[in-house]
């Protein structure tokens, strides 16, 4: 007979929270990525914002007619007259379910990311008399992540291409679906095989050429290693949070607990509030920093009453350093580990009806 789970463990409901919920695999994993699939494409009342919907739909049709348009060019005239018109989207549009998890997933981080950081309940009004002391080449790369994050806030036509700028791991399944719906198109015709290979090493120079360098994650992570030390001072944080530096503050928390920063931006966007205090408090962030983080997010998704944010928020402080980064420290392990142990984790919750 198995022994029975650790008291400390059937109380820590974080545990939970900190596993990668996009990649529990199975009928869960499936009915998640449907549901979010519907309130992006046809759904109403779900945790998700019309904000948050409608600035995901941006991100995928933008991205999409983005790479759609760049392997259009690298096709050649001949191949691409016999293709219609705006393809890509209109493809999904029709079957949204062409879409994989981990697209939609990093399509939805981008947004989520670029709605916190518009949302006016992360933020004060900017006081020019409250600044902080940032080396030339410190101000330099926080102005250089706020440019390159800016078309993240574009709220144009949903086909109107938008900046690709995934990180390099994200970007193939962005680059090949993109292939995939352009031959698609082409089944049938005179040319389709030849045009599948022409796509085929269209979608490979496409990633070849793909720099992640000067894209927003990239710059992040930088920022946050310039900072370290003086640079990334409670002061520094506060600043970055009340100017709604959203991408840098996640970014100093992933440099803080070694945690690579996509991981730890879904699961501050995925995961639960009490989740996220802890999260900012492994971090040693200020309690105003977490607040406003919190509250920021909610502009993506429906979250607790107020009342028990209030009482999330007084524990703040009484929650140790250890115990937080105890708590959030699967999120340090790597990614393949983590999909397993939350597939693991998610059959024995079934099995003892947690």
């Amino acid at each position: 007979m198995s022994a029975p789970l650790p008291e400390e463990n059937r109380l820590n409901p974080l545990w939970h929270s900190a596993l990668p919920p996009g990649t529990l695999g199975g009928e869960g994993d499936a009915m998640r990525h449907a549901l979010f699939l519907h309130r992006c494409f046809d759904g109403r009342a779900m945790r998700w914002s019309e904000a948050m919907v409608a600035r995901t739909r941006r991100h995928i049709g933008g991205c999409l007619s983005a790479v759609e348009l760049a392997l259009r060019l690298e096709l050649g005239a001949e191949i691409e007259a016999r293709l219609p018109d705006a393809v890509c989207w209109a493809r999904v549009q029709e079957d949204p379910a062409l879409l994989s998890p981990a697209l939609l997933a990093d399509m939805r981080d981008r947004a989520a990311i670029g709605l916190m950081a518009q949302d006016s309940m992360l933020a004060d009004q900017a006081d020019e008399t409250d600044n902080i002391s940032l080396s030339a080449e410190q101000a330099d790369l926080l102005a250089a992540l706020t440019l390159a994050q800016s078309g993240w806030a574009d709220i144009g036509p949903d086909d109107r291409p938008m900046r690709a700028d995934l990180p390099a791991e994200a970007m193939p399944e962005l680059v090949w679906t993109a292939g995939a719906l352009l031959a698609g198109a082409l089944i049938g015709g005179d040319m389709a095989a030849s045009a599948a290979k022409a796509i085929d090493r269209a979608c490979a120079a496409l990633l070849t050429r793909h720099d992640e360098q000067h894209m927003p994650f990239a710059q992040a992570a930088l920022l946050a290693h310039r900072l370290r030390g003086a640079g990334d001072s409670a002061e520094a944080l506060l600043y970055l949070a009340r100017r709604r530096h959203v991408l840098a503050l996640l970014a100093l928390a992933a440099d803080r607990l070694a945690v690579d920063l996509p991981c730890l931006a879904r699961h501050v966007i995925e995961g639960e509030e009490r989740a996220l205090f802890t999260l900012c408090r492994a971090a040693q962030f200020p309690r105003e920093v977490a607040v406003r983080l919190v509250l920021g997010r909610r502009s993506v998704a429906r979250g607790v009453d107020d009342s028990v944010l209030v009482e999330y928020a007084d524990d703040y402080d009484g929650m140790t350093v250890d115990a937080a980064r105890a708590a959030t420290s699967v999120l340090g392990l790597s990614a393949p580990l983590r999909a397993m142990l939350a597939a693991v984790s998610a059959r024995r919750s079934l099995r003892h009806g947690a």
